[in-house]
């Protein structure tokens, strides 16, 4: 995916959010299971300090669902999605086929743990220190 793609910020956005954070969890086709095993694998290799990391459950789904996942209450709260399906405004959303997009997101994570995000200083592009803002994202594709 080039940078000029409209899809590109949120699919580098739903990638930080994979490596970086802790407290999310993915559910995801059975298709993508070795992908997600091999993007731990990784974030295990690559960031060796880090002792909690994502978690994912293989569904039959129309998309990838990406949760946050709440110390303090039970209930997951939805926070990306990648698929076709509009999801609600506050969710970052990646809309492409669900193949598509996941391979585009993927990549991503592949591209910057190359570049050795997150222990790198503006390697996870522009938008790292902004809030992310969904309807500015989304007012590029729509």
């Amino acid at each position: 995916m080039r940078m000029d793609d409209p899809l590109w910020p949120v699919v580098r956005e739903i990638s930080r959010l994979i490596l970086r954070r802790d407290d999310i969890h993915l559910i995801l086709p059975p298709e993508f299971k070795d992908d997600m095993q091999n993007i731990l694998l990784e974030i295990s290799d690559k960031q060796p300090s880090k002792v909690q990391f994502p978690t994912f459950e293989v569904q039959t789904t129309e998309g990838v669902f990406i949760y946050e996942r709440s110390r303090d209450n039970p209930l997951l709260s939805l926070i990306g999605y990648i698929g076709m399906n509009e999801p609600e405004a506050n969710v970052r959303w990646v809309k492409m086929s669900i193949h598509d997009g996941w391979k585009e997101v993927f990549n991503a994570i592949n591209e910057l743990h190359e570049a050795g995000y997150p222990g790198c200083i503006g390697c996870g592009g522009p938008q790292l220190e902004l809030p992310w803002n969904e309807g500015k994202s989304r007012s590029g594709f729509l």
